[in-house]
């Protein structure tokens, strides 16, 4: 009976620790688990906020790379449009210079084809030295706008003045040709003594006048001598055709 009674007892006192320890332990592993899933999911959030802030500055890198290259190659375009514009401009300018220089030229051998003639260039057809009268040009194209030992004709729009010169009976003898103010490059002004010389060869005389610091490079012409007139700038002045016999 005793027997009986003390193993009833140990049943009992070990059903009861069984009872009273079972909530704590389950209590002690769930706030294990929940501590160790707050831990993880602490390590999991900060790497996920790591990875984010990673990824977000290497996107801000890459962009400033983007950034960076669009900025260079704007800058590499501009300056390939920058050059083209001005390669283009210079080729403009010289083709311009080519084109005067050339109209220049053709002037320089026409006053000297009709020189050899006798004809005064480009201002009248009918009009030549050593045979048009005063007389023949005042009843043409009327009285100048000055007399003295010259008659000056005075140019406008693009038209060339001239100086006329008569003999005591009242022929022509000098015309002087002062050429245009208006695109003057393509006249007289595009007009240097090596242009005579690779032109007309080397002159018959070459004068210096000391008045005025100008050269003279006189070319005989049969009946007739033609000057070309130079600056100490090398352009031409004016031009003389003289009846010379």
């Amino acid at each position: 009976m005793k027997k009986n009674l003390m193993l009833l007892t140990i049943l009992l006192s070990g059903g009861l620790a069984a009872c009273s320890a079972s909530p704590t332990d389950e209590t002690t592993n769930s706030t294990q688990q929940e501590m160790g899933d707050s831990v993880q999911n602490e390590t999991d959030g900060n790497a996920g906020g790591q990875n984010y802030e990673e990824d977000q500055t290497s996107n801000n890198e890459q962009s400033q790379s983007d950034e960076a290259q669009d900025s260079d190659g704007t800058s590499a375009s501009e300056e390939n449009d920058n050059q083209g514009q001005s390669g283009q401009a210079g080729t403009a300018d010289e083709s311009i210079d080519k084109e005067q220089k050339k109209m220049a030229i053709d002037t320089l051998n026409d006053l000297v084809l009709d020189g050899k003639k006798g004809k005064v260039y480009h201002l009248n057809d009918n009009f030549y030295v050593g045979r048009t009268t005063q007389t023949d040009v005042y009843n043409t194209i009327g009285k100048p706008e000055r007399q003295d030992t010259f008659d000056r004709y005075t140019g406008s729009m693009g038209q060339a003045s001239y100086d006329l010169r008569y003999n005591e009976k009242g022929l022509l003898v000098e015309a002087r040709y002062l050429g245009t103010n208006v695109e003057r490059q393509t006249n007289l002004g595009g007009i240097s003594s090596k242009d005579l010389v690779e032109q007309l060869g080397n002159p018959d005389e070459k004068r210096m006048l000391k008045d005025s610091n100008q050269t003279s490079y006189i070319y005989e012409l049969g009946n007739y001598e033609i000057q070309f007139v130079m600056t100490e700038k090398d352009k031409a002045d004016h031009v003389n055709l003289l009846l010379v016999s």
